[in-house]
This record gives structure tokens, sequence and C-alpha cells, in this order.
């Protein structure tokens, strides 16, 4: 009996038809449910298209496609994301051997290169075989190939399912004191590295005090490893146990662990102790033979890759060793790199297949947004997540042909883009008209986010003004509206108000003072998506009397301009969710505001204690206190309540932010004999914030045998 599973596909509007204005067309988009249904033979079904003469609003047909799926054992999992348990015991499992990829035949029992208790993952829906590669693009050859970086890292702790609590991934478990000073991890017996050394405490103590307390590599410890001003004591309690005391409480801690790859609190000991000078007394002499000024730059060049999730990309050496599911193997002419199976990864599936199951990884450099989507429309990528909605029709067209088929998942952040003026602009008449809040309501209302929403996202996301998801704990209704209003006339009476009332031959708006009012805003866009936002933005502006010029910079020159307070506005997306958001100092609501970088100096002020930058007015204070305080308040307490319902109120209220776009859906691109991945209709959510692809977990995909 062979297992057909049916599409519910409904045919609904895309924007981008042109239409007759003699004769009404039915305009279209594409859904897809996916059913499973037990049949003895396969069936060919014909799709009928209705006819529709008049249409005054889209017009949704359901039609059903069999697409058959290859036979596998399947594991009863009905949720949106595998399931990952610490142990079998935990996973309810009783696995009596384990099974490995025959691609390592010639290492030891599988047996022997996972650890005691590996980690047990209920898969998605069926359970794998090995075999086959995975590969992905990226448009810059260091930063930021999420197809490719997300497939391979792992975290010391992971998020569970209900994208709230942290759960054992790479620690298998911990306890916490009452203060919420001191933290214990608890490392998995016989863990090892890729290159089959042993993974113990000692690889947290090399980071501790020879990376995060060496001044020359680290001028000034994350705050993720800092409470009240002291980098963290740390203790080796065995092996296997691992030990962080604070100066004070530091309730954020386990998230900040379970979020970011960057907060392990390891380094591979036994492969940097050759490149640091306190283990190597040739360091220096090492560094000049390979082409680096002295052992600093060698080391940080190497450890790289070993820091944030964005730095993934950025290996230099093939088999450096790693706990993630796949190792840099090699990088060809091109740009593009392999990675290879990491024959001591840490999990099973709850049959005891040693995972992951794919043998490899390619990532795939293209010079690009738009050759990144021709090559995916082509088939040339296993899976691909960065895909436009823009596209999507042409995606679904091109499905049969390029060997994959599309789904579509919720995009779940604060804003699709957001900007921000610069609030302690260099130039005195900017920084003062920036930071009166009739400006940025002016600018706000400026702009038509319901047409944005039809233009760019087919009508299918919600416009919205910077606000919080609607699932956050202090989500209220006024946030998504709070001047989001379309409203040229009030606009401009602002805008007057402000003593902009003046225009000069062109209609654009003269300075109080009687000078030209130029607004130079420059920015990088990874999406094309945001991009023609920006565009629209600048009309909008434009349209208003604004003299707002659009010009597009590479992210380098971006990220100079933006970090040294030398920008007009900024704007990038604002991947916002409680947890991130708790766990990393509330980076992105405050300033700086992250990515979009809205005020250097009150940022400089803050970290310095008044010593350096400017004094922030004082509403800007009483919001950073909030956060602060939050910060300082058990998850999920009610002080974590209270502060933060305080803090996200003052940061929302300011409208220091100005947002556009919230939770498109996002297209997600998979070789059709790619499985265990999401499925067409899932519910599983698109987040920066949770890692994207990580949430699905990469390692349980395989490829289907005939």
């Amino acid at each position: 009996m062979k297992k057909i599973t049916y599409f519910s596909v409904s045919l609904l509007a895309v924007i981008g038809l042109l239409l007759s204005s003699c004769q009404p067309q039915v305009v279209v988009e594409e859904k897809v449910v996916i059913q499973e249904k037990e049949v003895i033979k396969e069936v060919e079904v014909e799709v009928e298209k209705e006819v529709v003469k008049e249409v005054e609003k889209p017009v949704t047909e359901y039609v059903e496609v069999e697409v058959e799926k290859a036979g596998a054992v399947q594991t009863g999992n009905e949720g949106p994301y595998p399931v990952q348990y610490v142990n079998a015991e935990a996973a309810g499992v009783t696995i009596d051997s384990y099974s490995g990829n025959p691609l390592f035949s010639d290492l030891p029992p599988v047996a022997d290169r996972l650890p005691t208790e590996p980690a047990v993952v209920w898969n998605l829906d069926t359970i794998g075989s090995y075999g086959g590669e995975l590969a992905g693009p990226t448009t810059n050859p260091s930063c930021c190939g999420w197809d490719v970086l997300e497939m391979r890292l792992q975290r010391l702790l992971m998020i569970d399912t209900d994208l709230s609590t942290p759960i054992p991934n790479i620690a298998k478990g911990w306890e916490v004191s009452d203060d919420n000073t001191t933290f214990t991890f608890h490392l998995r017996e016989g863990h090892k590295f890729s290159d089959g050394q042993p993974f113990t405490c000692r690889d947290f103590e090399f980071y501790h005090n020879d990376v995060l307390a060496n001044t020359e590599l680290t001028a000034a410890p994350a705050g993720t490893w800092t409470a009240g001003g002291e980098l963290v004591d740390f203790k080796c309690v065995d092996e296997t146990t691992v030990q962080y005391t604070f100066a004070e409480a530091k309730p954020t801690f386990l998230l900040a662990l379970a979020a970011e790859v960057g907060n392990r609190g390891f380094r591979p000991a036994h492969y940097f102790e050759q490149m640091h000078i306190d283990y190597n007394a040739d360091a220096n002499k090492k560094a000049e033979d390979a082409g680096y000024e002295n052992w600093v730059q060698m080391f940080n060049a190497h450890m790289s890759p070993y820091n944030f999730t964005w730095n993934l990309g950025s290996e230099i050496d093939p088999g450096a060793p790693t706990l993630n599911t796949h190792v840099f193997d090699s990088e060809d002419d091109f740009g593009n790199k392999l990675y290879t199976a990491n024959p001591y990864f840490f999990k099973v599936d709850t049959a005891g297949n040693q995972l992951p199951y794919t043998d490899s990884l390619r990532r795939i450099l293209v010079e690009d947004l738009e050759v990144q989507d021709l090559k995916a429309i082509a088939g040339e990528y296993t899976h691909f997540g960065w895909g436009k909605l823009t596209s999507y029709p042409t995606y679904r067209a091109n499905e049969e042909a390029g060997g994959y088929r599309t789904a579509l998942a919720t995009y779940n952040r604060g804003n699709e883009y957001s900007f921000i003026f610069n609030l302690t602009h260099p130039d005195p008449y900017l920084k003062e008209l920036f930071n009166d809040i009739r400006w940025r309501q002016a600018m706000s209302m400026a702009i038509n986010r319901d047409e944005i929403n039809e233009l760019v996202y087919f009508g299918l996301a919600t416009a919205s003004q910077a606000a919080p998801t609607p699932d956050s704990m202090f989500f209220e209704d006024w946030m998504a509206d709070y001047y989001a209003n379309y409203d040229v006339d009030a606009a401009n009476a602002l805008l007057d108000e402000l003593g902009l009332d003046q225009r000069d031959a062109d209609g654009y708006r003269l300075r109080s003072t009687g000078e030209p009012l130029f607004i130079n805003y420059q920015a990088s866009v990874p999406e094309e998506a945001w991009l023609k936002i920006a565009e629209l933005v600048t009309s909008y502006w434009q349209a208003v009397g604004v003299n707002v010029q659009f010009k597009l910079i590479e992210i380098g020159l971006y990220s100079e301009l933006r970090n040294q307070g030398e920008h007009d506005v900024a704007s990038w997306g604002l991947d916002i969710v409680d947890i991130g958001e708790y766990s990393n100092g509330a980076t992105n609501l405050r300033p700086n505001w992250g990515a979009r970088a809205g005020a250097v100096q009150w940022q400089k002020w803050f970290n310095t204690d008044g010593a350096e930058g400017e004094e922030p007015p004082e509403d800007v204070k009483k919001m950073n206190e909030a956060f602060d305080n939050w910060g300082k308040s058990a998850f999920g307490s009610d002080d974590y309540k209270k502060y933060g319902k305080e803090a996200y109120d003052l940061s929302f209220k300011g409208l220091y932010q100005i947002g556009t776009i919230q939770l498109p859906p996002q297209p997600l691109l998979f070789a059709s004999d790619l499985m265990n991945t999401p499925p067409n209709n899932t519910t599983g959510k698109w987040s920066w914030s949770y890692r994207q692809w990580q949430m699905f977990m990469p390692e349980t995909w395989y490829f289907a045998t005939e």
C-alpha cells in the first residue's frame, strides 16, 4: 500500500497580473494544505478551472492534487516541529543498539563515537536514511548565509517547541541557585569533538580564562558574561560539570545560552592552544609564517567561525573541530564551501540512528539576490528559506521543472522593515528635529502601509507600526495602530507646525532657518522586499515635501555609518520576540536600537555611566531603567511582567522606531525528495529570534529513496 499525499490547492490573488479594464479577471493566490490518505493505487487527478466573469474581491478555488510520498516508518509526531529529548528514557524509547552513516565505516563503531547518553530526536515525520548532499545559497562569502549556517549550528541549550522554554542540547542539564547567581551545567559523558577529541569542562575553562579574561583578545567581555560590572567567576567542578557564579543575579543567562550559538561558553582548547601565546611560545612566529601580524590576529581569524551565528561562514581551516552537525571540509575557487557530516555528532533518532542523515552540505556563493532567486527557481538548492513573496507565483509555476515544492510560513518578527532617525545626529538642527515626537508622528502617518502590503506582500501581511508580535505577553492593540494610519493631511499639518512650512521651487520643505532640509537615506538590504519598502517610503516622505534621497550601499559602509552615528536615518527588520529581547538586554527596543542604530551617543552615555556620549532625555532614561529592571527579574515572574509592560509601553509610545508591515508569509522551498521538512501548510514559525531553520532541526532531513 502506497502513501499518497493530497494537496488542497487554492488559487488566490497574484498582484502583478495585469487586469484588463474591459474584461475582469480572477486574481489568484496559491495556498497548500497537506492531508494524508492511504490508497491502494495511484489515481490521476484532473484539475478543473472555474471561469468567473466578474469579481470584486479575490476568488479562492480549491482543488485536490495527488503527490506521491516515499514510504518510511512514521514517527507519529503531529506537531509543527521535531521534538528533542535529553536521552532515550526521557523520549520514552528503548534503544538497544546504534546505527551510523556507512560513510564512516573506517572509524570506531558509532556507539563509541556517541556520548554515553546521546540526545534523542522525535522526527517531524519519518525515520530517515543516510546519504545525499544538502545545498543552500549565500550572497556573502563570510557572513549571513542562513541557508547554510543554520543547517549546522548547535547551542549549549535550545528552545523547546513552545518557543519559550530552554531545554538540554549540548549540555544535558543544569541547576540554578535560588538567587540566580550560580549556574551549574552538566555535560554528556563521552561527548567528543568532530576530530574525536574529548569535549570537557576544560574547553569552557580555556574560553573563560584565556579568551574572555585575556585583554589582548577581549577588550570588554559581552554582557552575557558580566554582571555588576564584573566578569563571571568560573569553576570546573569536574570533567563534565561547569559552574558560573555572577556578582549579582543574572536571570537572563539561561535564555542567552539557548538563543545564540556565540554564547556557548567554550572553544576547543586542544585546537586553540597551539595559537595562543600562553601555551605556545612560538605563536607569533607561527602567525607570521601564516601571513598574520601577530598571534592575536591569527587567533581571532581562526576563532571567527566559533563566534556568533552570522560568523559561521568564515571558516578558513578545513577539519577545525566542532560540535555542529557538519564540519568544514574545503572551499573551491568560486567561493563555494563543502561541509561533511560530523561523525561524532551527539544526537540520534528514536530508532538509534546517528544524526545527521545527510553526508554533506554545500554552500553555493551567488552574485546577488536576483541570481540567488533564479537559481532557486532552477532547482539548484535542496532548500531555500530566503525566497521572496513577489516570486511566489513563479516558484509555484516552476515546481515540477525545478524539482521542488513551496511552503509558506509566517515570518514572526516585530516588523518587516522599520526606520529610525538618528536621535543623536551631529547636526544640531537635525538632532532637535528628529527628537521632536511630532516629526516622527508626521513621518509615520505619511506612510501608506496598506499600499506597501498590497504591492510587496500581495495583501497577505499586516499593516503595522513597529510593535511586538501579537503573541507577545506585552502586546496591546494600540501598539500596532499607533500613528500608523495613513493621513497625509495630518502629516503635513504637523510638519508645518514644526516650522517647516516654507518650500523651495521644487516643492521641498526648507528648514525653519530657510536652508534646504535634506535627508540622506542610505541603506543595505539583504532582502528584495526591504528594497521595495525603502523605495516606497522614500516616495511617501517626498510626497509630504521632505527631500529624502535613497541610496543603496554596501553592508560594510552601512554598518560603519550607523555605528559611528553619521547617518540621517537607518532601517532594518525588527526581529523581536519576548525571550529574544529579554535574553539579549532588549537590544532592539532601547538605545542603540540594534541594527537600526538610532542613538549612538545615548548608548555611550549609558555604557559609561555618563563619562562619554550625550545625556539622554528623562523619558529615555526611564525606559532604559525599566528594561534594566526587566532583565533583573526572574523569567515569568510578577516583576518580569510588571517591568516588561512598563518598558515596552515606554519604548513604543516614544515612537522611536517607525514600522511598516508585520507577519508576512515567507516562502520556503524544498527539493521534492527532501523529507522531514515542514509541510506546505506548516504552523511552525519562521523567525530570526529562533534562528529560522533551527526549530525544524535540519539534522533530521533526509532524501527519499526509490
